[in-house]
C-alpha cells in the first residue's frame, strides 16, 4: 500500500513547498541586479544649471536670478532692493513703498516707464514736484537777468554753467550717482576707465549705454 501513496505524497509536498522555493530563487537572482541598480543610483550627480553647486562664483547674485538696484527722491521708502533678474521698475517702485504724494506726476506720466526692465546696479531717482517747479522758477530768473547783461557777463554765465557739469575725469562716485540712472556700480565703473579723451568714450568703452549716454549728455563734461 505505501508505495501506492507514495507518488501522491510527493506531488503534495512539491505543490507546497514550490511557491517558497520559487521566491527564494528569484531573490538570489534578482539581488545582484538590485545592488547593482541602487550603486549607479548613488553614484549620479546633478548638472543641470539652476543647482548651486554648479554655478559659476564669480557670477554672484545674477546667476541665482538676484539683482540690486537703488530708488531715490519722491517714493515712501527710498533704498537699495534686492529684486529677482527681469522684474520692471514698477516692481522696484512697489518695494520702495509706492510713490510719495508729492512725487512729480508730470514726470511719472511722460519720462517714467514702468515696464522697463531694471539692470543689476541701476540708480533710478524719481522727482519731487517742487523740484520741478524750482528748476522751471529758476530758468525763468536765468532768461530774465540774462537779457540786460553784456557779453563779458554772459561769457561769465557760460563758464559757470560748464563748471556745473559733472566731470567724468575727476568728479567723485557721490557726484557721479547724482546723475540720472548712474548708481554706485556704474559711477565705479566710470572712474576705473578714467581717463576719458571724449565724452563718447563712455560708449567706445562700453561703461554705458546709449539710452543712459542720451539721458546725461547734457549733465557730463570732461
Amino acid at each position: 500500500m505505501k508505495p501506492k501513496h507514495f507518488p501522491k505524497r510527493l506531488f503534495y509536498l512539491i505543490f507546497r513547498f514550490l511557491p517558497a522555493c520559487l521566491i527564494i530563487a528569484a531573490m538570489i537572482i534578482i539581488k545582484p541586479a538590485l545592488e547593482s541598480l541602487r550603486a549607479s543610483a548613488e553614484s549620479l550627480e546633478c548638472y543641470c544649471p539652476s543647482c548651486p553647486e554648479n554655478l559659476l562664483p564669480e557670477s554672484g547674485l545674477q546667476a541665482l536670478g538676484q539683482i540690486k538696484a537703488e530708488i531715490a527722491g519722491a517714493v515712501k521708502k527710498p533704498g537699495v532692493y534686492e529684486l529677482t533678474l527681469g522684474q520692471r521698475r514698477a516692481d522696484l517702485l512697489s518695494a520702495a513703498g509706492g510713490l510719495d504724494p508729492e512725487a512729480s506726476l508730470v514726470h511719472m506720466v511722460k519720462s517714467f516707464n514702468l515696464s522697463t526692465v531694471v539692470a543689476d546696479g541701476e540708480k533710478i531717482y524719481i522727482p519731487y514736484a517742487w523740484e520741478e517747479q524750482w528748476q522751471l522758477q529758476a530758468i525763468n530768473n536765468t532768461e530774465d537777468s540774462s537779457s540786460g547783461l553784456s557779453n563779458s557777463t554772459t561769457s561769465q554765465d557760460n563758464n559757470e554753467s560748464a563748471s556745473a557739469l559733472i566731470s567724468i575725469n575727476s568728479a567723485s562716485t557721490k557726484e557721479l550717482q547724482t546723475l540720472p540712472e548712474i548708481g554706485e556700480k556704474r559711477a565705479q565703473d566710470i572712474i576705473d576707465n578714467r581717463p576719458y579723451a571724449s565724452l563718447n568714450d563712455l560708449l567706445n568703452k562700453k561703461i554705458i549705454s546709449q539710452k543712459i549716454y542720451e539721458t546725461i549728455e547734457k549733465l557730463i563734461s570732461l
